[in-house]
């Protein structure tokens, strides 16, 4: 059992075009080194760069026994450390990186792969495919960092999440249920633990098909929270919901139509 950890740079095509190849270079180097060292002082393994990308993982070649907590720790942290970074590059005029993390805990094969002359110390399995997905589906919530129901349940109490939707993932038959890391219990404010309260209302009702009652719950997060990107995308879906209802034997689960 591992924890597979997939991140990416929002917008980072356009900001590689907006810099010359040695600003680029320098950026992104300091922006991996930054982000990389937070996983290795969490006993992270950093499987392999992509471009703005880190893959890596939790729990392999060492045992981590509390693996989910401590891949959740590093995305806070990581979190965290860029948010200063972006206020350092600001000052400097350069781009403000945000960076989107996917992560799930799982069984997965690890080992070196490849062929005779060039192994990889990688990873693979339908953990690693969910963790890489889930990275991606921030986009559509306007969030920056998703975990999925196995690093949820297995990360203990140290860490705070809200339960955002189930959704069925490109490749995958069953709805996977996935989680917005919002950060430490003393990092969430009265404000935001009221947003989270109606989320979680409005969810309810949105599964239970009421959709006046879930979008009313939805509005009232985004009273308190405006720039909440779950609330938006679920309030528009009630809308839609009332003229186009979704089919009888509806799970309650979204399907996701890209990678």
């Amino acid at each position: 059992v591992i924890t597979a950890f997939f991140s990416d740079v929002q917008g980072f095509t356009s900001i590689s075009e907006s810099l010359t190849p040695h600003e680029l270079v320098e950026l992104l180097n300091e922006f991996l080194t930054e982000m990389t060292d937070i996983i290795l002082n969490n006993e992270g393994t950093v499987d392999k760069f992509e471009g703005d990308a880190i893959i890596a993982f939790f729990g392999a070649p060492n045992y981590l026994e509390n693996q989910a907590e401590v891949a959740c720790k590093s995305c806070i942290e990581m979190q965290k450390r860029l948010a200063e970074l972006r206020i350092k590059w600001k000052e400097l005029n350069k781009p403000e990186l945000k960076m989107r993390i996917g992560i799930c805990t799982g069984q997965a094969v690890v080992g070196n792969m490849g062929s005779k002359n060039r192994m990889d110390y990688t990873m693979m399995g339908d953990t690693v495919n969910i963790a890489a997905r889930l990275e991606g589906v921030n986009k559509i919530y306007g969030i920056y960092t998703l975990i999925s129901e196995t690093t949820y349940k297995e990360s203990g109490n140290k860490t705070m999440a809200r339960e955002i939707d189930s959704i069925n993932v490109v490749g995958k038959k069953e709805p996977v249920t996935i989680y917005q890391l919002l950060g430490y219990p003393e990092d969430i404010d009265e404000r935001m633990n009221k947003t989270i309260d109606n989320y979680s209302n409005g969810l309810y009702a949105y599964r239970n098909q009421d959709w006046e009652k879930a979008g009313s719950f939805f509005k009232a997060a985004l009273e308190l929270t405006p720039d909440d990107g779950p609330s938006k995308v679920m309030l528009l879906r009630c809308d839609e919901y009332k003229i186009n209802p979704p089919p009888k034997d509806w799970d309650g689960s979204f399907t996701m139509k890209t990678k």
